[in-house]
């Protein structure tokens, strides 16, 4: 019997979790980054958007530009216009995760 074996989808996507605020054309509106990956991004949004409108992701001082993938609700996927490098998801994880650990946390030297 032959199965059916579904590939894994290219390029691996990785968690993230990060707020962020999404433009279109007649919306801004606060979302949460789920997952990233060098083409694209999942988003827990408060408003839906059509296919193929054209956003703005913002995170921190980073500016990536796509368009709407997919829609359903509360969720959107986005396909960015250019792969996102290294250095610009580093550079929007810098503003967005703070680190901190109580006053009296002494780390072992």
């Amino acid at each position: 019997m032959l199965g059916i074996v579904a590939q894994k989808r290219s390029p691996k996507r990785m968690p993230s979790f990060l707020k962020a605020k999404l433009h279109s054309e007649n919306l801004t509106q606060s979302v949460c980054v789920r997952d990233v990956s060098v083409n694209g991004a999942l988003l827990d949004v408060t408003k839906p958007l059509k296919v193929f409108e054209i956003v703005t992701l913002m995170c921190g001082d980073t500016k990536v530009n796509g368009i709407v993938a997919w829609s359903d609700e509360g969720r959107l996927g986005i396909e960015f216009s250019e792969l996102l490098t290294c250095e610009i998801l580093v550079d929007s994880l810098k503003s967005q995760i703070k680190v901190s650990a109580p006053k009296s946390y002494q780390p072992e030297i």
